[in-house]
């Protein structure tokens, strides 16, 4: 495929405006949270019962607008998948469905992350951008591409995850074959995201997210014993999270009504809520909080996250709560990690950084993505091991399909 300048131009504003919406899309979701989680139950004296009351009124609010908006948000498949199958994705009364569904699924608490909600709002309106461009099929699909990479690339800080999309497409196809040009338009595009999310948090400024600093950082010749067994925690546990969801699947689909799905979930979120919000939102918040405190938490309570925060996601997705699952599923394996470091406190920053690579890349079956996905969440001196692990990993589990 040729790209002419004018091509790049709009790629290039497409990931600034990409980063310019994701960051946008981000506030509102954190005011959301904010304000239902922490100013009224502060306002309101903490009443014990109140997650379950919140829990319920989101299960409710769910529950009608899947009724009366539809199916909403578009997963991250499901939009690419679309696109596949009608060379576009709706955009026309389907934008603002995607946004009022994706913050009271998020806002109410659910175990989900938002690049479900953003990679269906930005798939619409990439579609619509090609439409009035008169774009050939080719160029808009690269289009929906690029704009997906760029906003996954800003939400998670890993700024080289749209740039690896194309090597991950070759080396599924068996081969490496890596084509410049298309590696640098992801680049720019990219950095054009990055920059245009950065600009405007600059004016919307957060907490700390996605990022896991545990303080010993010093090499430890017994990490290298604990290295296999932690690689095996990892794909115990990604191997269980992709069985656990396929349960749930299954045992929610049993319940007929819609409603009753949504206040179950509701439910959930709010009796878990009651004893801790990690097992709440999509736990990008969580991980610097929790690679500070994890050795004062103990080993149970660590499991019990881990697992809670899996059945959670899975639940609240089945019940009609819909999001992504990326964010819950890297803070459940930290929460793996973080136990098993209490248990043999050897290098404990690589251990996990080693037990959430092996669990994310069964998950994705994507090692080039899963290690840009953990380059800025772990120390990078790290780095080459979880690129090395990542492999080994996608090794083992073509080994066992």
């Amino acid at each position: 495929m040729k790209f002419n300048a004018v091509f790049v131009f709009y790629s290039s504003l497409l990931g600034f405006a990409v980063g310019i919406i994701s960051e946008l899309f981000l506030v509102a979701v954190n005011f959301l949270i904010h304000g239902i989680w922490y100013t009224v139950p502060s306002l309101l004296h903490q009443p014990h019962f109140y997650p379950i009351i919140i829990g319920l009124i989101g299960g409710l609010l769910v529950g009608l607008s899947q009724k009366y908006i539809g199916k909403f948000p578009k997963t991250l498949h499901e939009t690419l998948e679309e696109f596949k199958t009608t060379q576009s994705v709706t955009y026309e009364h389907r934008i603002l469905r995607n946004l009022i569904s994706s913050l009271i699924i998020l806002g109410f608490g659910a175990s989900l992350g938002p690049e479900a909600a953003l990679s269906s709002i930005l798939g619409g309106l990439i579609t619509w951008l090609g439409d009035r461009l008169k774009l050939t099929l080719a160029k808009k699909e690269l289009l929906l591409n690029l704009g997906i990479g760029a906003m996954m690339s800003t939400i998670f800080h890993a700024p080289f995850w749209g740039i690896t999309k194309p090597l991950e497409d070759e080396l599924d196809k068996g081969k490496i074959s890596i084509k410049w040009k298309k590696v640098l338009l992801y680049t720019l595009t990219t950095i054009c995201g990055v920059i245009g999310f950065f600009v405007t948090k600059h004016y919307f400024p957060q907490e700390t997210v996605f990022a896991i600093r545990v303080p010993d950082i010093d090499w430890d010749i017994r990490a290298c014993i604990t290295l296999f067994p932690a690689i095996l925690i990892g794909l115990c546990f990604g191997y269980f999270f992709l069985w656990s969801e396929k349960v749930s699947h299954h045992w929610i689909s049993k319940i007929q009504y819609p409603m009753l799905r949504s206040l179950f979930a509701g439910l959930c979120i709010g009796l878990l809520g009651m004893t801790s919000y990690q097992f709440l939102f999509s736990g990008e918040h969580e991980l610097f909080p929790l690679s500070e405190t994890y050795t004062s938490l103990g080993v149970l309570s660590l499991l019990v996250l881990a697992v809670g925060k899996t059945l959670l996601t899975h639940l609240c997705f089945d019940c009609g709560w819909r999001g992504g699952k990326i964010f819950p599923a890297i803070l459940a394996s930290a929460s793996i990690g973080f136990a098993f470091v209490t248990v043999f406190p050897y290098t404990p920053g690589l251990i996990v950084g080693v037990i959430v690579a092996t669990s994310i890349t069964v998950i994705l079956q994507k090692p080039i993505l899963t290690a840009t996905l953990l380059l800025l969440l772990l120390p990078l001196q790290y780095f080459p091991i979880i690129v090395l692990v990542c492999f080994i990993t996608r090794w083992i589990t073509q080994k066992i399909a």
